[in-house]
């Protein structure tokens, strides 16, 4: 082989790796754009969610409060009896 062939494979080689090399970056900050925009997600969909879960337990509240106004009796009468529940399960030890 000529001198001139080895330099020329040479230069054609370190092209072929500069390329790849700028492929690589570009595969990775695509990866990272997309590792983004799934963390951006997910966080708009817990965010969602933890709403979602703070309406519910505030009309549950609501709904409790509601009932205990309505009757008042039974709800005395519900608590003691969990009271009384509670208190058996845990003095038993």
């Amino acid at each position: 082989m000529s001198e001139a062939t080895i330099d020329r494979t040479i230069n054609r080689t370190n092209a072929a790796a500069h390329d790849m090399a700028h492929q690589v970056g570009d595969a990775a900050n695509q990866a990272g754009a997309a590792v983004r925009e799934a963390g951006r997600k997910i966080g708009a969909a817990a965010s969602d969610l933890g709403q979602h879960a703070y309406r519910k337990g505030a009309d549950a509240t609501q709904d409790v409060a509601r009932r205990v106004e309505e009757q008042p009796l039974s709800a005395v009468m519900v608590a003691a009896g969990i009271g009384f529940v509670a208190g058996l399960l845990f003095s038993r030890r």
